[in-house]
């Protein structure tokens, strides 16, 4: 059994206790899986069907928690146009999509190379991981005109037992838009060791020839990819007065020699 133990709210940007879900999560009928060019990021379209979307959404914006953070998603400082967040923790949200996104995940074999936090904190240097559970914390994102994320890293949480950590992002996309891409970023650390790379924020835009490839918004889609693949997110244009809604989550695992 996993031990969750939740954020304390001042830590975080708009600390949320997720309500009572009382609508069903829905899978799209159409659910695919698409193939991509690059390494350890998977693209399923569709993969919420729309009413989910809409319910998720809507219990979002009706929470009123809108805290806003910089381009480089921090709360604490306000320059540029970033977002306006609301972290939420549920463990029945936690639940709910995990029976849908987890029997989909494969095992993870990690080495020097890998882009996660695997090695950290491991002293029998385990390299295989299990997907067990999706994480009960998740970042609801709005984002409006003008508003983007430089390039980044996430990073890993790990859990106290020592077995269990998250190796993987993901963003669930809420609404469809026509800009404000996530994109992978070329970075030129693929040959050297994944502890001995530099993950800091970038402090300036991506230019287009460092974009590996790109993913507009697209309502009901997953993007999940390992924590330590650079990537942004494209300015948003604001088209038709719309915003840009975004879950990001994490997908825990589970040591498999433990």
């Amino acid at each position: 059994m996993i031990v969750h133990k939740k954020p304390e709210p001042t830590k975080v940007p708009g600390f949320w206790e997720i309500p009572s879900i009382s609508f069903p999560i829905h899978i799209a009928k159409n659910f695919a899986k698409h193939v991509n060019i690059l390494p350890d990021v998977e693209y399923w379209s569709p993969f919420l069907n729309s009413k989910t979307c809409n319910y998720l959404r809507d219990i979002f914006l009706e929470s009123m928690i809108l805290a806003p953070v910089s381009i480089n998603g921090l709360m604490d400082q306000s320059y540029g146009i970033g977002s306006k967040r609301a972290t939420g923790w549920s463990l029945q949200l936690s639940d709910m999509l995990s029976e849908f996104i987890i029997p989909h995940l494969n095992e993870k074999f990690c080495s020097a190379k890998t882009s996660t936090d695997w090695w950290q904190e491991n002293p029998k240097k385990n390299q295989a991981w299990l997907p067990v559970q999706v994480s009960p914390l998740f970042r609801f994102m709005k984002y409006e005109s003008g508003g983007e994320h430089y390039a980044h890293y996430d990073a890993g949480f790990m859990y106290e037992d020592g077995i269990h950590r998250t190796l993987k992002s993901f963003v669930i996309y809420l609404t469809t838009n026509q800009s404000g891409a996530t994109r992978f970023i070329r970075n030129h650390l693929e040959d050297i060791d994944v502890w001995d790379r530099d993950h800091s924020d970038w402090n300036r835009r991506a230019l287009k020839e460092e974009v590996l490839y790109s993913f507009l918004p697209q309502e009901g889609s997953i993007l999940i990819f390992d924590h330590r693949i650079c990537h942004d997110v494209d300015v948003y244009l604001g088209e038709e007065n719309l915003p840009r809604i975004i879950i990001r989550g994490d997908i825990i695992y589970q040591a498999k020699s433990l």
